[in-house]
């Protein structure tokens, strides 16, 4: 995505952000990620939130796009450090790391048919896409107010042809500089902390059905509640709310501080931040499909001038 084609997304969300059933579609997404998410702290000291679900994606696509003519593709040690790099996800040495922890919860394993062990090169289990699939179907079910074609999206994620196609589509969009932090400076420290984006997609869902997406209203919130969903420490929730304050995101209230209330600058961040991320599931889905119907239509018209 070069920088003309990154700055054409910012009509895209203003007008997802007007729909009116885009807080509906928003708040379905923040619970079911939240919901997802599964963390720990060995896994938060080595990459944060965004950075793994971008490593996951990037892995399958390695995964599946390996070529036995080309020696340098597919999954291997190497070409991992090199896409961390190349989209800010890690240092060489913690993506090592990530990819170690990986292959001992049984998503990563040696290839058995490599020729050459020195590339050391591996493939992703079933496991992996088991993880990943329900995720991706809460982005498109719960798009769906906004996005009609999302429960089609959601059944196509059954396909394994769908599913490399998705995967290529979103690499290419990693490739040309897409970030799901892009636009979103207002995110401040959460979109830089452990559990930060998990945490404040918490505030964006916890206003009452008769709030606004995100709530302009106060709400309750527990530190050791957030700290048990999210495995992290109580001392580093604790310390993010006493920051967030001073630095604009948060107001505080109550005996304890427990009543937050949004700052329109984080409000306003997380609404673009859910925009972004719808559009960039949507659309990447969407070539996939295309490029598969093309590629059946196209399969169907040789097979009917060959008959």
């Amino acid at each position: 995505m070069t920088a003309s084609v990154a700055m054409d997304l910012q009509p895209k969300i203003a007008a997802l952000r007007a729909h009116p059933s885009f807080p509906q579609a928003s708040r379905a997404l923040a619970i079911g990620l939240t919901g997802f998410y599964r963390g720990g702290p060995l896994l938060n000291w080595l990459m944060d939130d965004r950075a793994r679900v971008v490593l996951s994606h990037v892995v399958l696509h390695s995964h599946f796009a390996r070529d036995p003519a080309d020696p340098s593709s597919g999954l291997t040690p190497t070409r991992m450090k090199e896409l961390c790099s190349e989209f800010d996800l890690c240092s060489p040495g913690r993506a090592t790391a990530m990819l170690s922890l990986m292959r001992f919860a049984g998503y990563l394993a040696p290839d058995p048919d490599a020729d050459d062990r020195r590339r050391r090169p591996l493939v992703a289990t079933p496991k992996l896409l088991d993880l990943l699939r329900p995720r991706w179907r809460s982005h498109f079910r719960s798009g769906v107010p906004v996005f009609p074609d999302g429960a089609v999206l959601a059944e196509r994620l059954d396909d394994p042809a769908f599913v490399r196609a998705f995967l290529a589509a979103m690499f290419g969009r990693y490739k040309d500089g897409f970030r799901l932090i892009m636009y979103t400076p207002g995110l401040g420290l959460f979109g830089d902390r452990s559990a930060g984006m998990m945490i404040a997609s918490t505030f964006l869902a916890a206003g009452a059905e008769n709030d606004t997406v995100p709530p302009s209203r106060p709400f309750a919130i527990s530190i050791s509640e957030l700290s048990r969903r999210f495995g992290v420490s109580r001392a580093h929730v604790a310390k993010m709310l006493r920051d967030a304050a001073p630095d604009g995101l948060i107001m505080r209230a109550g005996d304890k501080g427990e009543e937050i209330t949004l700052t329109p600058v984080l409000a306003e961040a997380l609404s673009v931040f859910y925009a972004n991320a719808f559009i960039f599931f949507f659309d990447s889905a969407r070539e996939a499909a295309a490029t598969l119907d093309g590629d059946n239509r196209n399969i169907g018209e040789r097979r009917q001038r060959s008959a």
